[in-house]
């Protein structure tokens, strides 16, 4: 009872505080093991790739009317949300790796991804479905019906927050999993909230330095050659900007990991001795590996 009282005088404030201590934590993750933003990259070229092979279905798609057009979205969404979410677990299963000390290897967490397709594919395939839904919803002529659908998308986003951590660490069964995760965003829905607001803070302090130096840059040299300075400017520029999201999406998944790999383990990183994790509360009593559910020591009993 004392420990929930505790959690209760947390006020919003120094939740957002502890936030922001976690993710500059996660920057120095990333500093550390710089490998780490090959697992956004990848999911991101494997989007695009999927992206560009259903373009062309999908504008023909807009011919025969909503049904034909939504069926072939539910196949874009579908194969987008799986290869995101594999790269994603791959991600959040490297960063456990260097929480406990062992160096996260590229092909290793590949690997140990592939035992998860199971979830992963039923995963996509819900996740897909839902989103036609809420572009349904969003896009009726009833304004009910569109703000039904955005209060919809926004509850969705809340109870899936930890889904990826939950299929990696877990053996859970499609509706467990969305369980697991909606407890785990309770449980820590401060510091997720701060972690947000941290993560869009620094990173975007980051992309405005890395736009503001390739201009610095490229700008002098379209003053002399106008031509190569300005292939230049868009070469510098575009590559800040996808840098700037590679390691957002990477320090999001770090930070996620560490709020998971606590609340179920009850073990502090040491790359997060900076952070408060005992106004972390409801933690269970798993081990942070894949497809554990099973009862382990955590670091209460350890004491």
């Amino acid at each position: 009872m004392s420990s929930n009282i505790g959690r209760g005088r947390v006020g919003f404030v120094e939740r957002l505080k502890t936030g922001w201590t976690l993710t500059k934590d996660s920057l120095g993750v990333v500093r550390d093991h710089p490998r780490l933003l090959a697992f956004p990259l990848l999911a991101g070229v494997a989007s695009l790739c999927f992206l560009a092979l259903l373009l062309v279905p999908l504008l023909a798609a807009n011919l025969f009317g909503s049904g034909v057009e939504y069926a072939v979205l539910f196949v874009l969404y579908f194969v987008t949300t799986f290869a995101s979410t594999y790269f994603s677990a791959a991600l959040v299963y490297a960063a456990n790796e260097a929480f406990h000390g062992r160096e996260p290897g590229l092909r290793e967490s590949l690997g140990a991804i592939r035992g998860r397709l199971g979830p992963i594919l039923a995963w996509a395939a819900i996740a897909a479905t839902v989103s036609i839904v809420i572009k349904a919803l969003e896009d009726a002529d009833n304004p009910v019906a569109a703000l039904l659908g955005s209060l919809f998308a926004v509850g969705w986003s809340i109870l899936t927050f930890f889904i990826v951590p939950v299929i990696v660490f877990e053996d859970v069964s499609v509706t467990t999993m969305f369980e697991r995760s909606g407890e785990t965003f309770r449980d820590t829905w401060g510091e997720t909230l701060g972690a947000g607001f941290g993560i869009t803070l620094i990173v975007g302090l980051i992309g405005l330095v890395l736009v503001g130096v390739a201009l610095a840059v490229s700008v002098p040299v379209a003053s002399a050659f106008a031509g190569p300075g300005l292939f230049l400017g868009v070469v510098l520029v575009g590559g800040a900007v996808v840098f700037t999201v590679l390691l957002g999406q990477a320090i999001r998944g770090i930070a996620k990991t560490a709020l998971y790999v606590y609340a179920v383990e009850g073990v502090v990183p040491d790359e997060f001795e900076n952070f408060d994790f005992e106004t972390l509360g409801g933690r269970t009593e798993r081990s942070a590996s894949p497809g554990a559910a099973g009862p382990t020591k955590t670091a209460a009993d350890g004491r």
